[in-house]
């Protein structure tokens, strides 16, 4: 998977990380499962952080595993 990747969420994350740091664990408000996203950055083989434009830009880091494909970026 490469930065620019459309990609649907296949996996419902129980819970996301704020703050100005990211050291707050929340619990997840928003539904991912099903929402189509943008790969934004890939963190590393395994996982790349996804922006979900429909829910206000919010983006998630998510093992590639529970992404699909839907387009390919060039």
């Amino acid at each position: 998977m490469r930065v620019g990747d459309l990609v649907r969420c296949l996996f419902q994350p129980r819970s996301s990380w704020s703050g100005p740091e990211r050291k707050v664990l929340n619990s997840m408000d928003l539904t991912l499962k099903g929402e189509l996203g943008i790969i934004v950055r890939t963190r590393d083989e395994h996982s790349s952080q996804v922006m979900f434009p429909q829910l206000g830009g919010y983006t998630h880091p998510l093992a590639h595993g529970v992404l699909e494909i839907i387009s390919e970026s060039r």
